[in-house]
């Protein structure tokens, strides 16, 4: 159940005191009086499911909050027409933690709310915004959401199924004869109250480094992170953290208190509260996994303590863990949710950890493929034992391929270790642990089983090293080469796995984020062909991967060979962008519209630069009437709820509702394996005709089967010679004296034959691993024209493409923003704008289009004062 902590502050730079309350769930009438004397609310505030009956008296709502430091829900309530009554002095929602890690303001399902109501909201700090499904809702459309948002950028906002704005009033309202009151301005919350807009002192004689926040009457550049003021010492509301006076972005040295302030140590024992040196924060009570110590000065101390027996087996166990440096006791790791995408979790909560006192134990984890998440892991004390004999006990993964990290031994002080039905866990990566055991000298057959762990791979000294590399990239596509494998390696081959994922650093480990059960960063290509090129295609432009890959073959008694290639990196080739996601505008003045856009969601290399276009647009009266283009624009996509598929993440290999989830590569030998085993019966004669025949070294050379096969693959080895034996035998008939010495030209001429035959051999093996090389050719852009006016039959035959110019003013590519100047008054001008990329010819995306209205001059000076 959510409480309320009830502090009063007496802040020195406030100019009153603050009541801080916690988070609130807010779903009856009584539930209001925890919030109506909050001026804070740290953490979020839900109202939901909440039945407002029609005689309720307003006061009983209304609050004095201010600020909200995670996110605002309305979610289902009946008999709410507005949020004006419960929050009319509402300025700030940070969205420090965020709904669904999406959304700071949430508006959804409220089938009688008329309008928002949030008359003095500012700034919505960081998070998305999302106002749907209230079909009675106006008001929406009117308010400047760029605005109000911290990053303009990012933050995006989804505005669909409300009321329709043609069925909406507007701001201001109807003057008495119902003719439409011009004197009003173009952003409010209903249409009485305008939105509050605190717009900075000049923005035409600042630096271009200002931007769009303008600059003091010195040529001081204003604080985006301010919100009421221009410099940092006239801020009365910090959008990040206020710190002795000033606005800053994060706290550094210092303590953060209630997600909005930083403090020095002293101030927070001066309020009464406990600093934590881990994570630096000023808290009233100690986290669960502190222990209150009260030092030799009666200080009320917070100490981290991890002590006892943790059994981690859901994403939820590890709140417990986190901050743990020594886990006082032992850890059982015990995953029991196989859809649970828990690695890059384990990674973030046991990362920290240096030292176990106890045991660690692994067992029934099949989405576990190492260990390497305990990366700082040093040591295994072995204070408490399994059975009282084993500090690493590790039992049935059926995943696990690794141990610890790479270039990392963990020392176990005290006791031994149990590895058993570990299918994938190669014997010999276990005996390499002997050399950690402080207090025993050998590794019994019974603690580590060599027939239970790793029966299902190929270990030891039959994993063999691929060499590859890359031999071509374009901006989607590369194409991987393989060194030619050994003639006696080809023949037990099906094909290579390949295995790949985004690197933005080059620090990849091949067990990073691997997950046993399908949720797997890495991605995989399967080639059931033994060619040594592969073509990886549907790539990220200008976009850095890893790779490795894996051979897949055939498992015989006698023969049993693996290989791997070492992780490698490259990078994509840029390539022309997707237009600028949202556009957004409108006319303050007479003579200006102001343009804002959100970069493109697949920029597909470095945006060097912006180009915008803003054009006379000839409007005839019926067709402004007819599509009612307005003199603002809140976006051009609001209404869409669409995400490409490319922008999704996902997984390679099958979901865990698979229930062959266990074994990926296993399904691609069984699908292959019939192709190796089943030919066509023309072929199977021809094979046994061939060996029916052979009588002798010279047949199994000379026959007629390998001339015929020679034809079929189109080779371009020729037939050994042959050589001419009936000398040498006829020499068996000569005298004794001699039959040393033709014995000896017989071992001579058979180890050139074998040769010849081996050569032979080895080369057919080769083109057998590189045939069809035009079937992995991957396409490239045509160069440009040396003539910049070439004819398009010059183009077609030299194959090459003329450099456009875009058209249009040429923006910075850190710059989202344009001010257009030195319009008319009351007229239509259509507006574009294209994001560029460096390095592509004719890299500019298509143009994202709208088109807005200039005020008239009447209102101009109406809202200039005049």
């Amino acid at each position: 159940m959510w409480h309320m902590v009830w502090l009063l502050l007496l802040w020195p730079v406030a100019t009153r005191s603050e009541i801080i309350c916690g988070s609130l769930e807010l779903r009856s009438i009584a539930d209001f009086d925890q919030l109506r004397n909050c001026s804070v609310v740290v953490g979020h505030v839900h109202i939901a499911n909440l039945q407002l009956p029609s005689n309720v008296s307003l006061t009983e709502l209304s609050s004095e909050l201010t600020e909200i430091t995670d996110y605002l829900l309305i979610y289902r309530s009946t008999g709410l027409l507005t949020l004006e009554t419960i929050f009319p002095k509402l300025r700030l929602i940070r969205g420090r933690q965020l709904l669904m890690n999406l959304y700071a303001l949430i508006v959804y399902e409220n089938r009688n709310l008329r309008e928002l109501g949030l008359v003095q909201l500012q700034r919505i700090q960081d998070g998305h915004i999302r106002v749907e499904s209230n079909p009675m809702l106006c008001f929406v459309h009117t308010v400047d959401w760029v605005y109000l948002a911290g990053n303009a950028t990012k933050q995006h906002f989804y505005i669909k199924l409300n009321k329709s704005p043609n069925h909406c009033p507007v701001c201001g309202g109807l003057s008495a004869d119902y003719s439409i009151n011009y004197n009003y301005t173009r952003h409010c919350w209903n249409m009485h109250v305008a939105q509050v807009r605190f717009a900075p002192p000049q923005t035409e004689k600042c630096a271009k480094s200002c931007g769009r926040n303008g600059c003091d009457d010195k040529g001081n550049c204003c604080q985006h992170s301010c919100i009421t003021g221009c410099s940092a010492q006239s801020c009365t509301l910090c959008g990040n953290y206020l710190r002795n006076g000033r606005c800053v972005d994060q706290c550094i040295a210092s303590y953060e208190l209630h997600k909005r302030h930083c403090i020095s140590y002293k101030e927070c024992r001066q309020l009464n509260l406990i600093p934590l040196t881990r994570g630096y924060r000023c808290m009233d009570h100690c986290p669960n996994n502190h222990k209150p110590v009260i030092d030799a000065n009666g200080t009320l101390q917070c100490q981290l303590e991890c002590k006892g027996t943790f059994h981690i087996k859901r994403m939820a166990d590890l709140e417990q863990l986190q901050d743990c440096v020594t886990i006082n006791g032992s850890l059982v790791i015990e995953l029991v949710d196989i859809k649970e995408k828990i690695v890059s979790a384990l990674e973030q909560a046991m990362g920290s950890i240096k030292e176990i006192t106890g045991y660690l134990k692994v067992i029934h984890s099949a989405q576990l493929m190492s260990l390497t998440f305990l990366s700082n892991l040093d040591t295994i004390r072995g204070d408490q034992l399994i059975e009282n004999k084993y500090a690493l006990y590790v039992v049935n993964n059926y995943h696990m391929e690794h141990i610890w990290p790479a270039n990392r031994q963990v020392a176990i002080q005290r006791g031994t270790i149990f590895f058993h039905l570990n299918p994938r866990l190669c014997f010999e990566k276990i005996q390499k642990l002997q050399s950690s055991l402080k207090s025993v000298r050998t590794i019994s057959i019974a603690d580590v089983s060599p027939n239970s762990n790793g029966e299902r791979v190929i270990c030891g000294d039959s994993v063999r090293t691929l060499n590859v590399k890359v031999e071509d990239v374009n901006s989607t596509a590369v194409r991987i080469v393989i060194d030619f494998m050994k003639s006696e390696d080809v023949e037990i081959l099906i094909g290579y796995s390949y295995h790949y994922m985004e690197a933005p650093q080059r620090n990849v480990t091949k067990y990073d984020g691997r997950h046993g059960c399908g949720h797997d960063d890495w991605l995989m290509d399967v080639s059931p062909s033994k060619n040594r090129r592969h073509v990886i295609s549907k790539l990220k432009p200008y976009t850095q991967y890893a790779y490795f890959v894996k051979t897949l073959t055939r498992t015989d008694y006698h023969m049993q060979v693996d290989a791997y290639s070492k992780i490698l990196y490259f990078r994509t080739l840029p390539s022309k962008p997707s237009p600028v996601s949202q556009l957004h505008g409108s006319s303050d003045h007479s003579t200006q519209i102001m343009v804002y856009w959100w970069p493109p969601l697949r920029p597909n290399g470095i945006i060097s630069k912006y180009i915008v276009n803003i054009e006379l647009h000839n409007l005839t009266e019926a067709e402004a009437s007819t599509k009612n283009y307005s003199t603002f624009k809140t976006c051009d996509t609001c209404e869409l709820d669409c995400v490409c598929n490319d922008l999704e993440p996902y997984n390679s290999g099958p979901q865990p509702e698979d229930e062959h989830y266990y074994n990926k590569e296993q399904i691609t030998y069984e699908d292959a394996l019939p192709n190796l085993i089943y030919v066509s019966r023309r072929k199977l004669q021809t094979k046994k005709e061939r060996f029916d025949k052979v009588k002798s070294f010279e047949d199994l050379l000379a026959g007629p089967s390998l001339v015929a096969y020679d034809n079929s693959t189109s080779t371009t080895t020729p037939a050994p010679p042959l050589v001419d034996n009936n000398s040498t035998l006829s020499a068996n008939n000569q005298s004794t004296a001699n039959q040393n010495e033709t014995v000896s030209q017989e071992e001579t001429d058979a180890a050139k034959q074998y040769e010849i035959f081996r050569k032979y051999i080895e080369d057919r093996m080769r083109q057998l691993q590189d045939t069809n090389k035009s079937d992995f050719i991957i396409q490239h852009a045509m160069p440009k024209c040396q003539d910049a006016h070439a004819s398009v039959g010059y183009r077609l035959e030299q194959k090459c493409v003329v450099e456009e110019e875009p058209i249009g003013t040429s923006l910075p590519g850190s710059q989202h923003y344009f001010n257009a100047t030195g319009l008319q008054a009351s007229k239509y001008y259509r507006i574009t704008v294209r994001a560029c990329v460096d390095g592509v010819i004719n890299g500019c995306s298509n143009p994202a289009e709208m088109i807005l209205k200039t005020i008239s001059e009447q209102v101009d000076q109406f809202m200039n004062g005049q």
